[in-house]
């Protein structure tokens, strides 16, 4: 197995467009479709590119040697990068015909590939996969149309990450499952003011599409309705935004200029440089946060309406096989070992959160320890009150999460009020879904 490495990130994309340029100039992503390696022997050379950060590269790169050893005529060369340039990295390899033979994707861009024919189907045809040991509803979220274009790569769900060494030196009890938004501005403005301002009780949410969503979600609404459209108001939009506004105004969030590390990845977030106690991100990201903090943490619900959290089981990322793969059989192989097998699902720990088969995922959380423990009893705790998993977002969602961190970004350093700023976004975000 041969790795490239490019600056990594986790499932957050990057808060600003000018380092992703950047970064994605030194990408080493292979530009390949696999296969033109391949030996006088009869070894298949595969290709394969993901994102993540160094936490989930030792773990991946376990898993490909245990399927290595399972398959000696197969070689996997993997390529892993930040989200953001490795996104707009693929985007142009499928575009130019030269993506890798099995790909990670986003569930945001899943839309987009599937429209393009870009990914192959695995229900049918040289890329099967047997994907009958997960959860159907959960497999479906890699459906479009009548294909199954992916296959989820992993189960997670929105946290809230908890410093709980912090707290415990500053005196400020850890919230407790059932903790509503009137909670979080309590505890944040505890937290600040314990800390004679130094600390703030948590990263501000309002660059964040996904604790969006769950906000809309515990009030009877959703980001997109079943055409693809704008399934919020400006209203939505601006009530979310107010009280983010009112958070950081009372030192309850961080400041603009904190808040804009969010995007860089665990080791570079408010919460592990000791400026927040608390922050928002998927489960399936505790590992690479302790990974970066000393201190001992803990995963929370998030903080709820009416008993209603907004959180639902999401495909963490997903795998797919490029259409134009000249080994589409062995890719397949390779993705059903990453989603089935119980070696695959101790390798790869909860790097990506719960592993997708059910079974694998049993004996993988009665072994669990450190990290992958308490994503395990994360995701146990609170799956009962887990709201139904949406349908995969429309081709244009990709847009809509850049251009929040921007408007909000444009907010919090008081370039523009809320109210405008939601307007912008709106009229933007329904140019972008028209496309």
């Amino acid at each position: 197995m041969k790795t490239t490495v490019a600056t990594v990130r986790r499932t957050r994309p990057l808060h600003a467009a000018a380092v992703a340029t950047a970064v994605l100039a030194s990408l080493g992503l292979s530009a390949c479709s696999g296969g033109s390696g391949d030996s006088a022997d009869g070894t298949v050379h595969l290709s394969f590119s993901w994102w993540g950060d160094s936490t989930r590269a030792a773990s991946t790169e376990a898993a490909i040697k245990v399927f290595e050893k399972a398959h000696p005529k197969i070689k996997v060369s993997t390529t892993y990068a930040q989200f953001g340039p490795y996104n707009q990295k693929l985007a142009t390899q499928m575009a130019g015909g030269g993506a890798p033979d099995l790909i990670q994707i986003d569930w945001g861009n899943q839309s987009q590939y599937a429209q393009s024919n870009t990914l192959m189907d695995l229900s049918s045809g040289p890329a099967k996969v047997d994907f009958s040991g997960l959860d159907p509803k959960f497999a479906g979220s890699g459906k479009s149309g009548d294909k199954q274009v992916a296959l989820p790569f992993g189960q997670a769900t929105q946290s809230i990450v908890v410093d709980v060494t912090k707290l415990k030196s500053l005196g400020v009890p850890v919230p407790k499952p059932g903790w509503t938004w009137n909670d979080v501005a309590s505890f944040g403005k505890a937290v600040h003011d314990k800390s004679h301002g130094k600390v703030s009780g948590i990263t501000d949410p309002g660059i964040t599409w996904a604790a969006f969503q769950s906000w809309l979600d515990q009030r009877g609404t959703s980001l997109y309705t079943k055409d693809g459209k704008l399934g919020f108001t400006q209203a939505d939009l601006e009530g979310f935004w107010n009280f983010c506004d009112a958070l950081r105004k009372s030192g309850a969030a961080t400041p603009a200029n904190q808040t804009t590390t969010f995007s860089n990845g665990p080791a570079e977030d408010p919460l592990a440089k000791g400026t927040t106690v608390a922050e928002w991100d998927y489960d399936s990201i505790y590992a690479s946060h302790a990974a970066a903090n000393k201190d001992r943490l803990t995963l929370l619900p998030l903080p709820s309406v009416n008993g209603k959290t907004g959180m639902y089981a999401k495909p963490s990322m997903l795998l797919s096989v490029y259409a134009g793969s000249k080994h589409p059989k062995e890719a397949a192989e390779l993705l059903g070992f990453l989603i089935n097998d119980p070696k695959a699902a101790k390798a790869l720990g909860t790097s990506r959160g719960m592993f997708p088969n059910l079974k694998a995922r049993e004996s993988q959380a009665a072994d669990a320890t450190g990290g992958d423990k308490v994503v395990s009893g994360f995701e146990k705790a609170n799956q009962a009150g887990l709201s139904p998993t949406p349908t995969a977002p429309p081709k244009g969602d990709g847009q809509l999460i850049t251009l929040m961190q921007r408007e909000y970004g444009s907010i919090s350093f008081g370039q523009e009020s809320v109210k405008a700023g939601a307007k912008d976004f709106m009229t933007q975000a329904k140019q972008a879904l028209a496309k």
